[in-house]
């Protein structure tokens, strides 16, 4: 039986979470988190000695699925930064309608 090839895909620290769970489901991948590097905590007290977030990684069978997801997820990504001042225009409206009602 041959085992099937898995190959991995890197995404920012800096890209919505909930982007990257859309593209998880739409494309049928596996989610996963870098490994920290062995001096990323301190083995007597298990506190972080430096600042590490670990990147997220995509897996999945094909690197073209893995390549389409990539494009889902930057063109998700800028759309959402390029409308994020009406969307926090349009929170600070509700959050404002909430409070006149009171």
């Amino acid at each position: 039986m041959e085992e099937k090839k898995k190959y991995a895909l890197p995404i920012p620290r800096a890209i919505a979470t909930g982007i990257i769970f859309e593209a998880v489901e739409k494309f049928g991948l596996e989610l996963d988190q870098e490994k920290p590097p062995d001096d990323a905590f301190d083995r007597q007290s298990d506190l972080p000695t430096k600042e590490y977030v670990p990147r997220i990684l995509l897996w999945g069978d094909s690197p073209e699925i893995l390549m389409e997801a990539k494009e889902y997820i930057y063109t998700k990504h800028e759309e959402w930064i390029s409308n994020i001042d009406d969307r926090r225009k349009m929170r600070q409206e509700q959050i404002m309608k909430k409070v006149r009602k009171r």
